[in-house]
């Protein structure tokens, strides 16, 4: 007898939205939602999940958090939540929360920079 099973990972959007000024690149984006686990199929069947755990991803710099599990847990339910920072963890930066551009040519600049590698100006 031959048995296929395999072990998964699986991730779903989760329907909620909040507006946000973003706290790492500055810019105006929104919360997205996701619940990502692992799925125990057999025969390709799934027949269990564990391992749940949930994510935040910002539209304005695609940073990534990872969200506490009571929050995740009422956005899956459908109930109202606001999400704060004291829910979030830091996960990954998005490219433009690195990122800076000068006020006076609009060049992209590393954060932390002091002067504009293209214009030499002031930052």
């Amino acid at each position: 007898m031959i048995l296929f099973f395999d072990i998964q990972p699986s991730h779903k959007r989760l329907e909620y939205n909040q507006t946000l000024t973003c706290q790492q690149c500055g810019h105006f984006g929104r919360f997205e939602v996701y619940v990502m686990a692992n799925r125990f199929r057999l025969f390709f069947i799934p027949l269990f999940t564990f391992g749940k755990r949930y994510a935040v991803r910002t539209t304005c710099c695609d940073s990534l958090y990872q969200l506490t599990p009571e929050k995740g847990k009422a956005i899956e339910k459908g109930q109202t939540a606001t999400i704060t920072a004291d829910d979030l963890t830091v996960q990954e930066l998005g490219t433009r929360a690195m990122t800076k551009e000068c006020q006076h040519c609009g060049h992209t600049q590393a954060r932390g920079s002091n002067f504009c590698s293209h214009c030499g100006q002031s930052l």
